[in-house]
């Protein structure tokens, strides 16, 4: 009977109580790439591929505590669209608490302040399986595991507002290292490796200046290079970087944005530094792009980017060059469906080696 009674009066409690119910959210995008193999001895030959372009799914949460202080959570994974790989890949993950007025405090797993304004100027973000986009050829596009985040409120300002980001994390005592899709700082203490970003938003301008202390990163990035005998051989040194980035946007009247990104990385001497990253005097990049959203037709956008890395050394390594334009054309069923189409140009220079990537491709994306 006793039991019973406990059930009820259980019951009765949830019944009584009120939760908000998770969103789930996410992003399926693919696409049919044709990528021509360019070889050093081997014959050329034409190569078509179907690439996976970030998608992913998660869930999300918000719970009102006061009434200004709420708690939130999130969580994503990765997977690939096209069928191949491993799927569950770690993206975002953490919990915090949200003050209306003192800002936004996580714990868990996320990007750093810096990956976050590469979205803001990066036209061509996740084509041709992540590869075409500032990740390929520059360093700083990371999601940090063991992190203390915090997000401030937008400090308003006549014209505009300006926003502070902070990112903390720890190694728990262990080397650097990439974890399937986060990667693991050095050290113990938290701090031993942040990151930082400070940005200026209006609707006619963003402006931002961001710094990464000691977050693992990849040097010598090489793009969406496809060829089974590339003449510029070498893979990439994975270190801990200090990398700093500004990025600006200009959206001017008539549809048309102006974008620009500058950064500079040096390798931080850590624990599971790749061997010969010791040698490397910095990596220096920069892109420019444009977006054209046409006043007559809403639904179409078009768009061109520039974006270029050296990595150079202080020994006698050869410097590596990077550079990808790429053109393109959207158009947006609605806010949650686009279809996509694009032409772009790789090439990787090192000594008197040259590899040349073209690719043309179409993909669709759909957001739910």
């Amino acid at each position: 009977m006793k039991t019973k009674i406990a059930a009820a009066i259980a019951l009765t409690l949830l019944a009584g109580s009120t939760f908000a119910a998770p969103i789930l959210y996410g992003e399926i995008d693919a696409s049919l790439d044709y990528l021509p193999e360019d070889n050093a001895t081997k014959s050329d030959r034409d190569v078509w591929e179907l690439s996976s372009n970030s998608s992913f799914i998660g869930i999300k949460g918000e719970e009102k505590l006061t009434e200004r202080l709420n708690a939130v959570y999130a969580i994503e994974w990765a997977f690939n669209a096209d069928g191949e790989g491993a799927d569950w890949a770690k993206r975002n993950r953490f919990v915090g608490l949200k003050d209306r007025q003192l800002g936004t405090l996580k714990v868990g797993a996320h990007d750093t302040p810096l990956k976050q304004f590469s979205s803001v100027v990066d036209t061509f973000n996740n084509y041709v399986a992540n590869k075409a986009d500032v990740s390929g050829i520059f360093t700083g596009e990371n999601r940090v595991a063991n992190a203390v985040v915090y997000e401030s409120p937008a400090i308003a300002l006549p014209t505009g507002a300006i926003k502070v980001n902070a990112l903390l994390a720890t190694g728990e005592a262990s080397a650097i290292k990439s974890d399937n899709g986060v990667v693991k700082t050095a050290g113990r203490g938290l701090g031993d490796a942040w990151s930082a970003s400070v940005a200026y938003e209006s609707p006619a301008v963003i402006a931002g200046i961001a710094y990464d202390k000691a977050i693992p990163s990849n040097f010598l990035g090489r793009g969406f290079v496809n060829a089974s005998e590339p003449e510029v051989t070498g893979g990439s040194l994975f270190a801990a970087a200090n990398t700093i980035r500004a990025i600006g946007r200009v959206n001017l009247q008539g549809g048309l944005a102006l974008k620009a990104l500058y950064q500079t990385s040096e390798v931080e001497q850590a624990e599971g530094n790749a061997v010969g990253a010791e040698f490397i005097d910095d990596a220096q990049g920069w892109l420019v792009g444009a977006e054209y959203n046409l006043p007559t037709a809403k639904a179409w956008t078009v768009k061109a980017q520039y974006s270029q890395n050296s990595t150079s050394f202080k020994n006698a390594t050869a410097d590596l060059d990077a550079e990808q334009i790429f053109a393109g054309v959207d158009y947006a069923f609605n806010k949650q469906v686009k279809a996509y189409g694009y032409a772009g140009y790789l090439a990787l220079e090192r000594a008197d080696a040259e590899t040349k990537q073209p690719v043309v491709g179409t993909g669709l994306e759909f957001k739910f």
